[in-house]
């Protein structure tokens, strides 16, 4: 696996097209959510900062495979930006929307003005009209133990999930980093990965963050390319990378090799 100290237009660069199986990253929202780092707030207009969406992620689907799946979490603006240009302008070729999935929670401070936002937004797209959906690896448990249609039973392997995925507990699990403001959970990212590629199959993460994607792909068999920009939660993310699944070899600012999870 290949995690880099980079920008990740440079990153993408040395990339070959057609490369990678799934692409699924978390960019920076562009509302200020880095205290002061620079990472979150480094454009000077929402134009300068929706025209470097653009750049990635038209980069990211001339690495992707065809049939391959590019999930991008992100905020209002950046999803209403991504849907225009990919469904209006047909900006990226061979790109087609499949779905707008919600992670919902609970946590965190209200509002006494409004309705607080407990949501997070995960656009799918697919490389073409076909895409790989390992249904049987992803479905979860039901509710109910028996259905309500006469006639009609259960599947014992569970049910397909849908396009909300609550997640509640997330900032008191053992894999909070609490470092980090805008990590997702590693559960939700191996049911991304499970559903889109097989064992040995390449995860591309451009805005590695945490290193949650990392740590999924280590537990679910996949290789891992990918990068981060800042050099703090860089190194940091290697700790914890190295905390949760065991590194072998690190070179600093360089590719690292995560070989494979201790035993």
């Amino acid at each position: 696996m290949i995690l880099e100290n980079k920008d990740c237009l440079e990153f993408l660069s040395e990339l070959d097209s057609e490369s990678v199986d799934l692409v699924l990253t978390d960019p920076p929202y562009f509302i200020g959510f880095d205290g002061g780092k620079g990472w979150d707030s480094a454009w000077d207009t929402e134009k300068d900062y929706l025209d470097w969406c653009m750049e990635w992620s038209e980069e990211c689907a001339r690495v992707l495979k065809p049939n391959g799946c590019m999930y991008v979490w992100g905020t209002t603006k950046t999803d209403t930006f991504l849907r225009y240009k990919l469904d209006v302008l047909n900006s990226l070729e061979d790109m087609v929307y499949q779905s707008w999935i919600i992670w919902s929670y609970d946590w965190g401070g209200r509002t006494k003005k409004n309705f607080a936002r407990k949501h997070e937004d995960l656009l799918m797209y697919s490389k073409g009209k076909e895409f790989m959906f390992n249904r049987d690896d992803v479905r979860i448990p039901y509710i109910m133990k028996k259905s309500v249609r006469k006639g009609v039973d259960l599947n014992p392997l569970g049910k397909i999930p849908t396009d909300v995925w609550p997640k509640n507990n997330h900032t008191t699990s053992k894999e909070y980093a609490g470092w980090h403001p805008t990590q997702k959970p590693i559960e939700l990212l191996e049911r991304i990965i499970k559903a889109h590629t097989n064992p040995g199959d390449v995860v591309l993460d451009i805005f590695n963050g945490s290193g949650s994607t990392t740590i999924a792909c280590a537990n679910t068999d996949r290789e891992f390319l990918g990068c981060e920009l800042d050099k703090e939660y860089f190194e940091k993310s290697l700790k914890r990378i190295e905390d949760l699944v065991g590194v072998k070899k690190f070179t600093s600012n360089k590719l690292i090799d995560i070989l494979e999870k201790n035993a």
